[in-house]
């Protein structure tokens, strides 16, 4: 398996593969753009066809071309690798593990359960209601193809049977998969029963979970509509988003994602030609699905219930979307109850409110200048209380400066007034807050410039090999501390020229140093004047550190009277003045 794992990153165009997600120059021995995995507005993120690496100096994230499309498409280490796998023509060696089997075996009896239930649906003599139902709600035969619809029986164990009996999987499996449930009297049942099942798949096209839509004949009172897979080893539900699978392609091309809430808008506003709308399920916004969307877009607009649940979860998207850098629009409905409805019967109409959506900042506004009287003292007091603690956590000054000016004239005061109530509503909270948490307790660390200026030459040996035997001559005495200092010992002390090689061959510990130093380094075209200036400048200034240290104790020595031992010192300044003079020669 690990040469099939490198013979593919070996296959794989690392700068063509990682293209079709960031836009890429070339520059110097490397390929730039901007960075995928957090908001910048000057490029950072680096590729290096060389080593088969990316890299990006502004948030860290970096590896290899399967860590790339593991992070940005979301899936886990196999599913990256078949999928370069398949990109290449290379043909992986298909083992049995002793770990991992349970995964395995929930991936297929959930591929096998979504193949069932589609074939009741499009097939099945038993699936005609279902079949008529979503004819009534305009899902067409092509929508359901591409979403996978299916439908489940009404009978107590048909899954079972076709699972168990058919092909063979335990019902322990079945119930770990959370297709299943326990009887009080022992034995088991089908857990969805008389739904249009509606498959969750994660960004590879896996099924995971899914979502059960009781027919509305066979609804009895207190039975949920919607029926959700529980959470198992394979379906986390915060970190999904409902048609992210069908999506991504148009959202990535868009650079937006319309997000709504339940499977039937998601799918209807698909078919009415909006096709990067994804749905977040009936659960709140999480960090999780903020960063899925964020890897692809650079906007969001949220098509949420209008009601005071829908206008604060909408408040709440906000804040993390922010953090990441997004954008927040508002798709505000009209002339329907919600998105399925709209896209449905006006699938134009749709579209024209999608285009139409406003400033999320306006939306709030708005809202609250509609259900609030702004001529009243009573009214003001709901409104302030409403938008002033939503404008005071914009992060960009600016947009809040404009928001603030925009309450305040609505209102009829002063922006001073409002600023003066953001800072007493900053005031009054605890100030180890959400924010401040995130560096509680943290130490920074800044490099010294002498680990700056030895990781500088580490990227330069790896650039100009051919300079290594003269460098290794001027540091024979030097012994650097540190993690730069090993990872530059070992590249002096190695006989290997390829950056690859070296990277690959060095001690784990010193992997990310040498393959950082040497991204950030190979931006522009690095000569061997270069890499001779970086050491004589590095051996310059641990000549100063030392004798910053000598003056101090030769000081030391004066202060309680140790002649001997201040000539001592003086002797040591001596001589590193020569070697001083010596390097000045160097630097010419």
């Amino acid at each position: 398996m690990e040469d099939q794992v490198e013979e593919i990153k070996r296959k794989t165009d690392v700068v063509g593969m990682i293209g079709q997600y960031v836009s890429l120059k070339k520059l110097g021995r490397h390929h730039k753009g901007l960075c995928p995995f957090h908001s910048e507005k000057t490029p950072s993120f680096m590729v290096n066809e060389e080593m088969g690496l990316y890299k990006c100096f502004g948030c860290g994230a970096g590896g290899d071309v399967i860590k790339f499309l593991m992070e940005i498409e979301g899936v886990d280490f196999r599913d990256a690798l078949e999928r370069l796998a398949e990109k290449v023509g290379v043909k992986l060696v298909v083992r049995k593990f002793d770990t991992g089997g349970d995964k395995q075996k929930l991936f297929e009896v959930m591929d096998l359960a979504a193949r069932y239930f589609h074939w009741l649906l499009t097939d099945g003599k038993s699936g005609e209601e279902a079949r008529k139902y979503l004819e009534d709600r305009k899902i067409n035969s092509k929508l359901i193809e591409t979403f996978n619809l299916g439908y489940s029986i009404s009978g107590w164990d048909n899954l079972i049977n076709y699972l168990v009996k058919k092909k063979g999987y335990s019902e322990e499996i079945l119930e770990k998969a959370g297709l299943v449930s326990k009887r009080n009297g022992g034995g088991y049942y089908d857990k969805f029963r008389g739904r249009i099942m509606f498959p969750l798949q994660d960004s590879g096209g896996k099924v995971v979970g899914f979502t059960g839509r009781i027919l509305p004949s066979l609804a009895k009172e207190g039975e949920p509509k919607y029926l959700n897979s529980p959470e198992t080893e394979i379906y986390h539900k915060g970190r999904m988003l409902y048609g992210f699978y069908q999506a991504r392609q148009a959202i990535r091309g868009q650079k937006r994602a319309i997000l709504v809430e339940g499977q039937m808008d998601m799918i209807s506003s698909f078919g009415a030609g909006v096709t990067e709308t994804v749905a977040v399920g009936g659960t709140a916004l999480t960090t999780d699905q903020v960063e899925l969307l964020a890897r692809l877009a650079t906007t969001i607009y949220l098509s949420l219930d209008a009601d005071e649940a829908g206008t604060l979860a909408i408040k709440r998207a906000v804040e993390l979307a922010e953090k990441r850098g997004l954008e927040i629009k508002v798709v505000q409905i009209d002339g329907g109850k919600d998105p399925d409805e709209i896209a449905r019967k006006y699938p134009n109409r749709w579209k024209e409110m999608v285009e139409g959506a406003v400033d999320v900042y306006e939306f709030v506004l708005m809202k609250s200048l509609e259900k609030n009287n702004s001529g009243t003292v009573s009214g003001i007091k709901k409104i302030t209380e409403e938008v002033v603690p939503f404008i005071s956590k914009i992060e960009n000054s600016v947009v809040k400066e404009v928001w603030t000016k925009k309450l305040s004239e609505k209102l009829g005061v002063e922006t001073s007034v409002v600023r003066s109530e953001m800072e007493r509503i900053k005031s009054g909270k605890n100030p180890i807050g959400r924010y401040s948490d995130l560096h509680n307790g943290e130490t920074v660390i800044v490099d010294s410039k002498t680990d700056k200026l030895s990781r500088r030459l580490v990227g330069g040996l790896l650039i100009c090999p051919e300079t290594k035997r003269k460098v290794k001559l001027w540091m024979n005495k030097v012994n650097l501390p540190g993690a730069s200092g090993k990872a530059l010992s070992w590249i002096l002390s190695s006989e290997e020229t390829n950056p690859a090689k070296i990277s690959e061959q060095a001690p784990a510990e010193l992997r990310d140093l040498i393959e950082d130093a040497y991204m950030a380094e190979g931006e522009g075209e690095t000569e061997e004047k270069d890499v001779l200036s970086l050491a004589t400048q590095l051996l310059r200034e641990i000549i100063r550190e030392r004798r910053k240290g000598l003056i101090e104790e030769m000081k030391k020595a004066r202060d309680v009277g140790n002649e001997s031992k201040e000539e001592e010192f003086s002797r040591e300044l001596s001589l590193l003045d020569r070697e001083e003079n010596k390097i000045m020669m160097l630097l010419g």
